[in-house]
């Protein structure tokens, strides 16, 4: 759309060209001329409120069409940093999962070997008992001299 300024510019040009035409047609006095010259000038003021209120009208309705538009952006950059604060979460809860993970691991080793023992009390008692022994003293077989 052309610009308002240039539309007012271009009719106010426009109407001094009538006027100046006008009054070299009327040979009569210069308020014969004023007064043909008079509603050309209120014409061009009304079209200059006409283009005013055009203007006013665009703008408040690229507003309103834009707003929701802005409203929308921003709701979208709010996500994204939610979004990205959810990322941050989940990999810390990762690093946390994966020690726990660990540990498990660790405790299950340890049940492992707890119930292999409980599984084989002779073998548990005979190392035990294995232990106790003073060195150098051997396990008789049943042969007493």
């Amino acid at each position: 759309m052309a610009d308002t300024g240039d539309l007012l510019h271009a009719w106010e040009a426009a109407i001094r060209e009538l006027r100046g035409i006008a009054s070299s047609l009327v040979s009569g006095p210069a308020e014969l001329a004023g007064q043909l010259g008079a509603p050309l000038q209120r014409q061009a003021e009304l079209l200059e409120q006409i283009l005013q209120r055009q203007v006013d009208f665009e703008r408040d309705l690229f507003g309103r069409v834009l707003g929701p538009a802005r409203v929308v952006l921003d709701v979208a950059d709010q996500t994204t940093a939610a979004m990205h604060s959810q990322a941050t979460a989940f990999r810390a809860a990762a690093a946390s999962f994966g020690q726990v993970a660990d540990l498990l691991e660790q405790e299950t080793k340890l049940l492992q070997v707890a119930t292999g023992t409980l599984r084989n009390p002779v073998s548990a008692l005979r190392t035990a008992g294995g232990a106790l022994r003073p060195e150098g003293d051997a396990p008789s077989h049943g042969t007493d001299a």
